[in-house]
């Protein structure tokens, strides 16, 4: 029924509780998860050069970009959820708008499922500032489950 569910995650609590939620379909069903973070391009434009400095436990010192950084991190908890459920999670980055890459991802791999998080905004706020979800919803070629946040 649900055997590839695709979530996305921007490191919001919101995007990782519809990571948990979405693990435990896919445990139910004996499906797999991929997430897909997504980047818009004004953010990239602004961190991708932007530098911070790494100390490694070597000794050795590297710079990586601000937001190389942000997704490595975003990465690395989606790993370790995945490990904790004993689940491989795909995990797979897009620059462009979020909604537009997972509606591609969807139609090119062959999604069953699709769990978004929602901050949720008010209608106002949602025509002002845009929401991710609203147009998943409204965009997409198979389901969609929105979680809500906690009350």
């Amino acid at each position: 029924m649900f055997s590839h569910i695709l979530i996305g995650v921007d490191g919001s609590k919101e995007s990782f509780r519809a990571l948990n939620y979405a693990i435990s379909i896919a445990k139910q069903f004996n499906g797999t998860v991929d997430v897909m973070y997504s980047i818009p391009p004004r953010v990239y434009a602004e961190l991708a050069e932007r530098e911070v400095k790494i100390e490694e436990s070597s000794g050795n010192v590297r710079f990586i970009s601000m937001l190389q950084q942000e997704e490595n991190h975003i990465r690395d908890l989606v790993q370790e959820i995945g490990s904790k459920e004993e689940l491989d999670i795909g995990f797979h980055t897009r620059v462009g708008d979020p909604v537009e890459a997972m509606i591609e991802y969807v139609t090119t791999f062959e999604i069953e499922l699709i769990v978004v998080g929602s901050s949720g905004k008010g209608m106002a706020d949602r025509l002002i500032l845009g929401s991710v979800s609203t147009g998943i919803v409204h965009k997409s070629p198979v389901p969609v489950l929105v979680t809500k946040p906690e009350a």
